[in-house]
């Protein structure tokens, strides 16, 4: 770990007193330290890095096992206070697939998304972010695109083949095949056009003997909005939908020009980046001249890496630039370069050898002595100096790794220039792995040790996550992010950046160079030097979510807040009871409260009158809208191998899965059976009224229903039971109330059975029972009559996702090791929370699957010290 990472404010304020004998004033120090430290006070930012036990595609019936590793956005520490994070499953029409959250347990939080047989093959995105990092930009949530494929119900597969546009239309050829790639065909095929504003249009075709449909798409009636057909083939035993995206195929792209800091000072030689990017957000190739103002040449433009490249160019005053360029196809636009300055800061940077060099181009009304630079890495300062030369250097030991800021400011605050660079101080912990043999068979034991230790040979302390997968079926990842850099690079930066693992492969010239090129064509960061300066820091409009709440409003008969008005909270997880009062407002709040996923909650209002009625409206769930950050591919082929999804198959129906067959349509008859309750007094009550002779109670109310029990009175809003001092305890699907008005919206029709206890079966509910219990189980599914009260909302908001443990057969036992059963497993092993001793040992054991193909042993997280690790190993196989 950096020395300099380690040191507090006080310790960086001496560093930044003593740098030079031309001492920064005490004002700007201060200022500038104080203003920085607030991003950790007022705004402390944080990260999310999503761990998934493969890298990049799935099968459908599958599992995605992961981790969230949450850490502070500066310091990369798992100390941050959210408790909660959500992970979602996004289709390419940007529509949430699967949503959900996932409760903090240390220093993160895993689970898993279960997808669907049904679902449709193609790219997808993982989304994963707190409530809290909202308050930055949905641009800096975590994202990854992975791949689904389906065998599962491949009955029906099609391919798609996009031509090239003429006169305004887009040709599209859709191949129907059934299992054995055989065409279908003369079947009936509606498609809908989804991208038409208006009066969305359908079309009826039938396939031909190739199995194929022929269209011709309006390329002028495409937006950039996400342009959808929707393909549904629905025919006796044969049922088909899908949705497919139209691509952008348009040859257009667009080049942009980035003088190096950020300002193009005229009568100076510098350095200009471009990047050039097509209408699909993907990089292109390019190639072209830079001419002046006269048309003459200048010099030659070339991309060196993903449409970025860079040019060295003396600049005159007065005068203007502009580039053709033309793509590999030979596409040719002009583009204008920026305007050229004959005031301002430009600043120059190298890295070589360990060393930043520096030069700092002043064209400005100061005194180079008068300006001063600023280095900070993710909002942490690390050197604050004033320039006494034009020129220098800084050791990269001084600067942590990652992007480090470096701007000009003079001594009121104002940023001159700025640019970013990024420091490759490898200091990573060092970790290994052994393993108790050096190769296993099929169904054996492997004993895992880790061992991580820093630089200095000190114990990386931490709580990590391990997957172990078949490293022939499933692939390695090198489009995504892995830990080190999403957090060192693409976390930092606003906008896609293709490939980022790249940047990481080593330390040649060529990578840093494209990184250098990357850093050059950055125009959006997650710390503006500027803002922080001035004091302005992202607005906290979300809350940290720290814990779980219910919130909402009251209004009364005249939709006017309903104030100190009380609101009971019920819930059947745990049996939970809680109430509060309404503010000035009419709003309230109930927090201290607990709810997994699925949890059922009924609130209800209390109403001063007890004539007019209150209506409770609580706060829905609100979630940030998803607009694609991430270009999808222009075809709908997946990169998932057939040999990993026939495997998928294979052991989707071995170990139980649903096998869907498309019947004709036929008559269904039979009777309702009684659904056991399952709660814990279930069976022990003195009296019950089942659903078949609740039956014949028709319409009638709750109370009705209840007076018929022996030794039970029923007298306007009042009920006791013989022998009992007060009104009995009622039980509403194993929520207690007390209160006889929650039962009054009741319909028999709405009830599976009602149970009376009294006297020794009572006592099951201990003192709760002294007067008596009458427990109401509700029909499943039953919605509740137009009768129910505006007071009484009842519903299921998103809870957190109870924990759930990767399976991982154990094969200690002979006759458990011969079985016949095929395991077919493809990640071997996962577990989210591998967490070191003292000394930084972890120790792993897990049994390897049937398929001889040697393993691929995945560890990433952060220490305790916000020290990044990662981890790739291999396991022989015989």
């Amino acid at each position: 770990m950096n020395k300099l990472l380690r040191t507090g404010i006080a310790e960086i304020l001496l560093l930044l007193l003593s740098v030079s004998a031309y001492a920064v004033t005490p004002d700007l120090i201060q200022h500038t330290i104080h203003r920085f430290s607030g991003i950790w006070k007022q705004a402390p930012q944080e990260k999310v890095y999503l761990h998934t036990d493969k890298p990049f595609y799935y099968s459908a019936g599958e599992d995605i096992w992961f981790r969230a590793h949450i850490v502070n956005a500066t310091t990369h520490k798992p100390d941050t206070r959210s408790q909660f994070v959500y992970v979602e499953l996004i289709d390419k029409s940007d529509s949430v697939i699967t949503r959900v959250k996932i409760k903090r347990n240390g220093s993160g939080a895993s689970g898993k998304i279960t997808l669907s047989p049904e679902i449709a093959p193609g790219e997808y995105i993982l989304r994963s972010y707190t409530y809290w990092m909202q308050n930055v930009a949905d641009d800096f949530f975590f994202h990854k695109k992975i791949h689904i494929g389906n065998m599962i119900d491949d009955r029906v597969r099609i391919s798609t083949s996009f031509g090239t546009p003429e006169n305004g239309k887009i040709p599209l050829t859709i191949t129907f095949k059934n299992t054995f790639s055989m065409p279908l065909s003369g079947k009936t095929v509606e498609i809908r056009h989804h991208y038409i504003p208006k009066n969305r249009k359908t079309t009826n075709l039938m396939t031909n003997k190739q199995g194929e449909i022929h269209l011709q798409i309006e390329s002028d009636t495409v937006p950039d909005a996400k342009r959808l057909l929707e393909i549904t083939l629905n025919e006796p035993g044969l049922s088909f939908n899908r949705k497919i995206q139209i691509p952008d195929l348009r040859s257009d792209y667009d080049v942009q020009f980035f003088p190096e800091s950020g300002v193009f000072l005229d009568n100076q030689i510098q350095t200009i980046a471009f990047k050039a990017i097509g209408s699909d957000g993907l990089s292109v190739n390019v190639s072209g001249k830079i001419y002046n103002q006269q048309h003459q040449e200048i010099c030659e433009l070339n991309t060196l890496n993903k449409g970025m490249g860079k040019i060295i160019m003396h600049t005159y005053p007065e005068e203007n630039y502009y580039a053709v360029v033309q793509t590999e196809n030979g596409l040719q636009k002009k583009f204008d370069l920026p305007a050229t300055s004959a005031t301002g800061v430009s600043m120059k940077l190298k890295t070589v050898k360990g060393k930043v060099f520096f030069q700092v181009l002043n064209q400005s009304h100061l005194d180079i002595k008068g300006l001063f630079m600023l280095v900070h890495s993710r909002g942490m300062v690390y050197l604050l100096t004033p320039l006494t030369e034009s020129e220098g250097f800084l050791s990269e030991n001084m600067l942590p790794s990652g992007i480090n800021t470096f701007s000009i400011i003079d001594s009121t605050g104002n940023t001159w220039c700025e640019r970013i660079g990024f420091i490759r101080n490898n200091n990573f912990p060092v970790i290994t792995m052994e393993s108790d043999k050096l190769k296993y068979g099929k169904r054996e034991p492997v004993e895992l040790h880790f061992k991580l230790l820093t630089q200095d040979t000190i114990p990386a302390k931490g709580n990590f996550s391990v997957s172990v997968t078949d490293n022939l079926l499933v692939k390695n990842d090198s489009i995504n992010n892995d830990i080190l850099s999403y957090l060192l690079l693409s976390s930092d930066l606003k906008g896609y950046i293709e490939e980022p693992q790249q940047y990481f492969r080593d330390n040649s010239w060529l990578t840093l160079e494209k990184t250098d090129l990357l850093m050059l064509t950055q125009g959006w960061r997650r710390f503006n030097t500027r803002e922080i300066i001035k004091g302005i820091y992202p607005r906290t409009n979300y809350y940290l979510e720290v814990g779980q709440a219910i919130s909402g409003r009251v209004l009364n008969l005249f939709n006017k807040p309903a104030k100190n008005a009380e609101v009971i909270f019920f819930s059947n997880y745990k049996n939970q009871i809680n109430t509060a009062k309404t503010d000035s407002t009419g709003l309230f709040l109930i927090d201290g409260i607990q709810f997994p996923d699925s949890t059922q909650i009924i609130l209800k209002a209390k109403s001063r009158s007890k004539i007019v009625d209150v209506e409770l409206i609580p706060d829905k769930d609100v979630f940030p809208a998803y607009k694609s950050v991430i270009p999808f591919n222009h075809d709908d082929k997946t990169v998932v191998p057939d040999d990993y999804l026939n495997l998928s198959k294979e052991r989707y129906y071995n170990e139980g899965g649903m096998l869907v067959i498309n019947l004709d349509e036929f008559t269904v008859k039979g009777e309702t059976k009684k659904t056991e309750a399952g709660y814990y007094y279930s069976g022990a009550a003195d009296n019950s009224i089942d659903s078949k002779k609740l039956e014949s109670f028709g319409s009638q109310s709750v109370l009705d229903v209840i007076r018929t029990f022996p030794g039970v009175q029923v007298s306007g809003e009042s009920i006791s039971i013989r022998g009992a001092s007060g009104n009995p305890l009622f039980l509403i699907d194993g929520i207690e109330t007390e209160e006889i008005e929650d039962l009054q919206f009741l319909n028999a029709t709405d009830i599976e059975e009602i149970s009376l206890f009294k006297g020794a079966s009572a006592s099951l509910f201990g003192s709760r029972g002294g007067n008596g219990v009458i427990a109401i189980t509700l029909k499943q599914g039953a919605i509740l009559q137009s009768i129910t009260p505006p007071s009484l909302v009842r519903y299921t908001p998103l809870g957190y996702q109870q924990p759930v443990e990767f399976y991982v057969p154990k094969y200690d036992v002979d006759s458990i090791r011969s079985q016949s059963k095929p395991d077919l497993r493809t990640t071997i092993y996962w577990t989210p929370e591998a967490k070191t001793d003292e000394d930084g040992n972890i120790w792993l054991k897990f049994y390897t699957a049937d398929k001889p193909n040697d393993y691929r042993v995945e560890l990433e997280g952060v220490s305790e010290n916000g020290e990044i690790c990662k981890f790739q190993g291999i396991l022989k196989r015989d």
